[in-house]
């Protein structure tokens, strides 16, 4: 309990900087044609343009064809009119400001920012590569919070246009990043999340801070032909990513060393940046249930990962940022991690937590009272990390302590 009670109180120093004091109006958007007491505005777009700092804009339900941008603090909110609270908003995207990506909703240069209860489709697009962007809600160096919202639909309308090889990908439920130098919080909470090509939600960038919390995040695996992400935290930016639940997709008919390369993972996190948190998420169906490449004090615990293919429950790796170090991985539970087959062997994968040698430098890291039921080992790692107190279940290898990747590793042969 004390654990949770301070990671909240966390969240709340962390968002407290966003939030600043604005005495404004609330004004009324409804289609014309439908229920919508007091209206004043027919679309949503009238409505931002004649708002001040600070005004509410409560959409009545209906289906709004309209690409909104925002500059400014204000809170837009979907109601519920007779019973009825499903507000959808979905444009034909163009270019919108000249900006590098398009969105349904962009939120550039500004602060506290409000979406909440709004179904936001990027569906009618015409992205074919990975120029422009795509997004559902793209938040520019801006700050705020998108909660109880579903985004859906950011998938490229020709997917192979785009290149498969990271940092690249396109088509991104929630985009956060930013063009210049400063302190910009986002908070996606409590939304559903899916229909996307590449990421389900996307922070980038030093200066960038987010708590992702309480989504549903949905893919479809590495049927799609790409790299999918569900929660992809790169380049500097901090996160906190806490009670979500994620499911991509397994491999079925494509071959091991194909998925690999075509691969989704549940949380994905790149040179990600100091104090970074990944606690208590479930992660369902994935090439890989948590990849790390590069960090320093990042903590992974308290999560359940199951029913990966291909690679491991974890794959740890220092290679984008040179280190990983400071960090603990602990308390969490993976189970169904396979199969246990000749590519377990060669490379390690199949195991409950996989820490790749020779990428970086590893040290000051704790993996301690994880819990791996079904996998080819316990945990694959190298000898400067401090491993203790492992519960390991039907684990054909409980550990595997070598710096010989690939090659040296017991073969994957079942007793």
């Amino acid at each position: 309990m004390s654990k949770r009670i301070g990671l909240c109180y966390l969240n709340l120093l962390f968002f407290a900087s966003v939030a600043v004091s604005y005495g404004g109006q609330t004004r009324i958007v409804g289609e014309p044609g439908t229920p919508c007491p007091n209206a004043q505005y027919t679309t949503i777009t009238a409505a931002i343009s004649a708002a001040s700092p600070g005004d509410v804009i409560e959409i009545c339900p209906a289906l709004y064809a309209e690409q909104l941008l925002i500059t400014m603090p204000l809170t837009l909110r979907g109601i519920e009119v007779n019973g009825v609270k499903r507000t959808l908003i979905k444009p034909t995207l163009t270019d919108v400001g000249g900006l590098p990506t398009e969105a349904v909703i962009t939120v550039m240069n500004t602060n506290s920012v409000s979406i909440e209860d709004l179904a936001i489709d990027a569906s009618q697009n015409t992205v074919t590569s990975c120029s422009p962007g795509l997004a559902g809600v793209h938040f520019l160096n801006s700050s705020g919070t998108l909660q109880h919202s579903a985004i859906l639909g950011a998938h490229l309308a020709t997917p192979s246009g785009c290149s498969t090889n990271l940092p690249f990908g396109n088509g991104t439920g929630v985009l956060v990043d930013t063009s210049q130098s400063g302190s910009f919080h986002v908070a996606v909470n409590n939304n559903s999340i899916h229909g996307y090509t590449a990421y389900g939600v996307e922070a980038t960038g030093a200066g960038v801070t987010t708590e992702v919390n309480g989504n549903t995040i949905s893919g479809a695996g590495p049927s799609i032909g790409f790299f999918q992400f569900g929660i992809f935290i790169l380049n500097g930016a901090v996160a906190q990513i806490t009670d979500n639940v994620i499911t991509e997709g397994l491999c079925g008919s494509i071959s091991i060393a194909n998925c690999i390369n075509q691969r989704s993972e549940g949380v994905t996190l790149r040179a990600v940046g100091d104090g970074t948190v990944v606690d208590s998420n479930i992660i369902d169906r994935a090439q890989s249930g948590i990849f790390i490449n590069g960090a320093n004090r990042l903590r992974v615990t308290n999560n359940q990962i199951r029913n990966i293919d291909a690679m491991s429950g974890m794959d740890v790796q220092a290679s984008a940022s040179g280190v990983f170090t400071n960090s603990i991985i602990e308390g969490n539970s993976i189970s169904h991690v396979g199969p246990i087959n000749q590519n377990a062997s060669s490379d390690e994968e199949g195991c409950g937590i996989n820490e790749y040698s020779g990428t970086g430098t590893f040290s000051g890291n704790q993996i301690a009272a994880n819990t791996v039921n079904d996998a080819y080992c316990g945990i694959a790692h190298v000898t400067t990390d401090h491993v203790e107190f492992g519960s390991y279940f039907n684990t054909l290898y409980t550990e595997l302590n070598s710096d010989d990747y690939p090659t040296s590793f017991p073969a994957a042969v079942e007793p």
